[in-house]
């Protein structure tokens, strides 16, 4: 079986290199690629397959409501596949979580999580 492939939206370096390295000592996770904006997300997932977008609920350049749009309707007019979508929220907000569900966002996690917790919720949502 392949790896998940998936794609880091998360504008704060640090946090973004820690991500990326400890998803890639996840078995079956592989990081495609990344992006500092959702700007730079939107074209990166309109151009290359993805199977989850994990992106930081605060993004620099536009707000998630605005992106989670914006995903959809690019992905929809490309020629790759759609992409399941992974929030990472701050710790304390966690409760907007199921308005974010609502909103057509396929999982939630917590920003500070343990690796393999975040692990778990990209291969759940790979899963469906």
């Amino acid at each position: 079986m392949a790896d998940i492939q998936v794609i880091l939206v998360e504008a704060d370096e640090p946090t973004r290199i820690a991500l990326r390295t400890a998803l890639r000592s996840q078995p079956g996770i592989e990081v495609a690629s990344e992006a500092t904006n959702g700007e730079t997300g939107l074209v990166l997932l309109e151009s290359i397959d993805v199977d989850v977008a994990i992106v930081a609920a605060s993004l620099p350049d536009m707000s998630l409501t605005e992106f989670i749009g914006k995903m959809r309707a690019v992905q929809a007019e490309s020629y790759v596949q759609p992409s399941k979508l992974l929030i990472l929220l701050p710790p304390g907000q966690e409760a907007i979580g199921p308005d974010l569900l609502a909103a057509g966002v396929d999982g939630v996690c917590r920003k500070d999580a343990p690796i393999t917790e975040l692990a778990d919720r990209v291969r759940q949502i790979h899963a469906g």
